[in-house]
């Protein structure tokens, strides 16, 4: 009988180990995935100098910094969401985040895909002797995506978000 006992807890514990084990592989291969998927949007935001995320524009017929970005998204196997960021703080202002679904429409709440926010950058050097008209528009922009611990069983447990930045870009979006 004592031995009967004994095999239970370690079959336990072994159950609890693949559990755990389960868990941890599932949140790195979640994570690697919004990592990349975020890495693709800084990159095709950088390739077109910025994008227009006011009117969010998404058009199959225009070809456009949306449209790559959400092909991506849909060639890829990222079905992440989460809940749309509190405005970014940039000196006294707050920027909002424009969030947007997996087919590129827009969206608030929580079931954003991913989110962008462009920053103005504002030179503050400028003084009553200088010209700053004369200086290009400045933004870069901040992006948001979602990943979780998502385990087969329990599903999704915790939500998670990446950021990043784009470089400053100077100039309007093309």
């Amino acid at each position: 009988m004592r031995e009967a006992i004994g095999g239970t807890w370690i079959f336990q514990i072994v159950i609890a180990f693949i559990l755990l084990f389960t868990a941890f592989i599932c949140l790195a291969v979640n994570r690697s995935k919004a990592f990349a998927v975020k890495d693709q949007i800084i990159q095709v935001i950088q390739s077109y100098n910025g994008i227009n995320v006011e009117t969010g524009s998404y058009n199959e017929n225009e070809i456009d910094a949306f449209y790559d970005i959400v092909n991506y998204i849909k060639a890829s196997s990222y079905r992440n969401t989460g809940v749309q960021p509190a405005d970014e703080k940039v000196g006294d202002e707050s920027v909002p985040y424009h969030c947007f679904k997996r087919d590129g429409s827009p969206t608030s709440g929580n079931n954003a895909t991913f989110c962008i926010a462009p920053i103005s950058v504002r030179d503050d050097g400028c003084n009553v002797s200088m010209d700053c008209n004369e200086l290009p528009s400045m933004t870069y922009y901040k992006v948001v995506v979602f990943y979780q611990l998502d385990i087969p069983i329990f599903h999704d447990v915790f939500n998670f978000k990446v950021t990043g930045d784009t470089k400053t870009m100077f100039g309007e979006a093309r």
